[in-house]
């Protein structure tokens, strides 16, 4: 196979990795709605199982996306590029499998004081998947669109802060065992970690967009 025929190849694995990253990443929000605001813990359970299943399949494609790689597809320069870019994307997958785990193993009861707060970072949390898909799809296909969407990346991963803030905040003036607040905390974390980890891969990727228009 030619050299460009290997990085088309390259390109649309990469491309459908993002989309199982992206449906593994639904269904956890999914799972969440029915955690949060259903108060279903079996529709959520059912929902985190077939979550964690759409990530073993977008584990199966980064492992293709790896094989191809490895099979000298690319220059070593962009070797790198690509594996730290699908890495980074696996990564928020992986964030989720770890709230899920997290929420359904214990089955905390949520306060309802803090309730909409934690909605709140969950839907802030899909429109932080909605960019992300677009930041990587621009990479390959329209690297002026990078800074933009980055920067829609870095306004939401501001203001999940700020309601992880609020949560925390109101948790602990609640008249509760400290051991319930500390596993609440916990699941705060977990959840805001998602966050994070997309606006550090839209820091990688603008740098590698930079790169490609030098």
């Amino acid at each position: 196979m030619g050299f460009w025929k290997k990085r088309k190849v390259v390109e649309q694995l990469v491309l459908r990795h993002l989309e199982c990253v992206d449906g593994t990443l639904r269904l956890f929000q999914k799972a969440l709605d029915a955690y949060l605001k259903d108060r279903d813990v079996d529709a959520a359970a059912k929902l985190g199982f077939e979550t964690h299943h759409a990530e073993g399949v977008a584990d199966d494609v980064r492992r293709q996306v790896e094989a191809e790689l490895l099979s000298g597809a690319l220059l070593p320069h962009n070797r790198r590029e690509i594996l730290e870019v699908i890495e980074s994307v696996d990564r928020l997958a992986n964030s989720a499998e770890s709230v899920l785990d997290y929420l359904l193993f214990q089955k905390p009861t949520i306060p309802e004081e803090i309730r909409d707060f934690l909605v709140g970072i969950v839907e802030e949390t899909g429109l932080i998947f909605d960019d992300v898909k677009k930041l990587i799809t621009h990479l390959f296909h329209d690297t002026s669109q990078v800074d933009e969407d980055s920067k829609r990346i870095e306004h939401r991963e501001g203001e999940v802060d700020k309601l992880e803030r609020a949560a925390i905040k109101q948790l602990f003036k609640l008249d509760l065992d400290l051991a319930y607040k500390l596993q609440i905390h916990g699941l705060v974390e977990r959840l805001v970690e998602l966050s994070d980890r997309a606006e550090d891969l839209s820091d990688q990727v603008d740098i590698m967009a930079i790169e490609r228009r030098l």
